[in-house]
């Protein structure tokens, strides 16, 4: 479904993944390790094993989702995401017409009134 080559998003999303480890951890993986996913990967999941972080766990489950063939599939759609936003965003789950969609409902969606917020 996605235009881009699994080869070239997996080394996009390995790349996001690493920058990440770096600025965060100080921890990088080795670049021949990317040519080894599997490695990679085990790396990858033994830093998640210590860390609970949410860009570490979404950049992990988009590689799952390359591997399983559901990568660049909207969530609600099942229409395609842009090549465009996958290479900015490889975490991006839904189209951007969902995404536009989702946006207007959370707008709209019930608040409190400030008095029983504020426990008036």
């Amino acid at each position: 479904m996605v235009m881009m080559s699994t080869p070239a998003m997996r080394q996009t999303i390995l790349s996001k993944l690493n920058q990440h480890l770096q600025d965060n951890y100080s921890i990088s993986l080795p670049r021949e390790d990317f040519a080894d996913q599997e490695h990679s990967l085990h790396q990858i999941d033994a830093v998640l094993a210590f860390k609970s972080d949410q860009r570490l766990n979404e950049l992990r489950n988009a590689l799952s989702r390359l591997d399983e063939g559901t990568f660049g599939v909207c969530l609600s759609c099942k229409g395609p995401i842009s090549e465009d936003v996958l290479d900015a965003n490889p975490i991006q789950r839904v189209c951007a017409r969902c995404e536009k969609q989702y946006s207007r409902v959370e707008q709209r969606s019930f608040r409190w009134p400030l008095v029983v917020a504020n426990g008036v």
